[in-house]
């Protein structure tokens, strides 16, 4: 036996605030948790990086928590970065006034750039290709074919992605046909949209399958949303449908009328790779339907922490909290 991933790396520093502060705000990782004076943890996809406090690592009772693992001196960590991404990283760093302390290039081939974290750990980017690995996958300043004939959806994808040069056309716009989707899960339709349009446009394909999901209907409509509004498309009458089994069952609290928008995003090089990315939208659902903006059942979904729908959210306030651009952010990650 042998392990096969790393699921968590510590580093340690006094500062807490400081060095939330620089890797928060310089290198944008995700705060998942955070104990003033004992840690600070980020979340990094399957991987997590954990700071401590070395002093009061160090006085850790064993009998309340783990060991004591206090460190001194400074650590190392390596941040890996997408191949021809590293100069980017060197400049950005530089952008945020943090000194380089090196730039290496390798006798075996490869290059790393050294600097330091507010603690004085030693922080690296450097690409996969140091240790042979296999060169890593971006989206940046491609052309790419959303596989849809939704102008909303393509609307919202364009506006994700334009910041990273990525020029995104549809399906639709290129007259490719709409593939039946034969599949019971929001992952096996998105796959197969993404395989059919990179198959006839040969460009890298992009697709989601969405839906909403309503706990009191047992998760219904789900991978049959659109179904539900008929072959025109008839969204008023998805959504009357949706609450008239909602009142079948009497659900007319917002505790019973709990439900999720998902999102399954599914990416398809020429070359047959793929990657899945899902992502959700907590909720309610209001009746009647209120707002002219968003496109499907957007007028009757109110978001967790939301008094208004879906429907009169402006798009850049919807793009930010909806269950398409949570998938998008973990693509964003991996994929720029």
């Amino acid at each position: 036996m042998r392990p096969t991933r790393v699921l968590e790396t510590a580093i340690y520093g006094h500062d807490l605030d400081a060095m939330r502060g620089f890797y928060e705000g310089v290198l944008g990782l995700e705060v998942y948790e955070m104990v003033p004076g004992r840690f600070v943890f980020f979340r990094m996809e399957e991987q997590m990086l954990l700071i401590f406090n070395p002093g009061a690592s160090a006085a850790q009772d064993i009998t309340d928590g783990a060991p004591p693992h206090g460190a001194v001196g400074a650590g190392h960590l390596c941040f890996r970065a997408p191949d021809g991404g590293l100069e980017k990283w060197r400049a950005h760093l530089e952008a945020k006034g943090v000194a380089i302390e090196k730039v290496l290039d390798w006798p075996e081939g490869g290059r790393s750039v050294y600097f330091r974290d507010p603690a004085g750990n030693s922080l690296e980017f450097a690409e996969g290709s140091l240790w042979e690995f296999p060169p890593m996958r971006t989206l940046a300043n491609e052309k790419i074919v959303i596989a849809t004939h939704n102008k909303g959806k393509l609307e919202e994808f364009a506006a994700l992605l334009k910041p990273y040069g990525v020029e995104a056309v549809s399906a639709g716009a290129l007259g490719l046909p709409e593939p039946a989707e034969t599949e019971t899960t929001f992952a096996g339709n998105a796959r197969i949209k993404a395989l059919s349009a990179m198959k006839a446009s040969g460009l890298i394909a992009v697709s989601d399958d969405s839906g909403l999901c309503v706990e009191a209907l047992g998760g219904e409509p789900g991978v049959y949303t659109a179904d539900w509004a008929g072959p025109d498309r008839d969204w008023n009458r998805a959504m009357r449908l949706v609450e008239e089994k909602l009142q079948a069952k009497g659900a007319t609290t917002p505790e019973q009328r709990r439900a999720y928008f998902a999102c399954t995003l599914c990416v398809i090089w020429p070359d047959g790779e793929e990657r899945i990315y899902e992502g959700r939208a907590q909720g309610t659902l209001a009746w009647p339907p209120r707002g002219a903006l968003g496109h499907g059942y957007d007028p009757m979904f109110v978001p967790q922490g939301e008094t208004r729908s879906f429907a009169e959210l402006a798009p850049e306030e919807k793009n930010r909290i909806s269950h398409r651009a949570h998938a998008l952010e973990k693509l964003v990650r991996d994929l720029f």
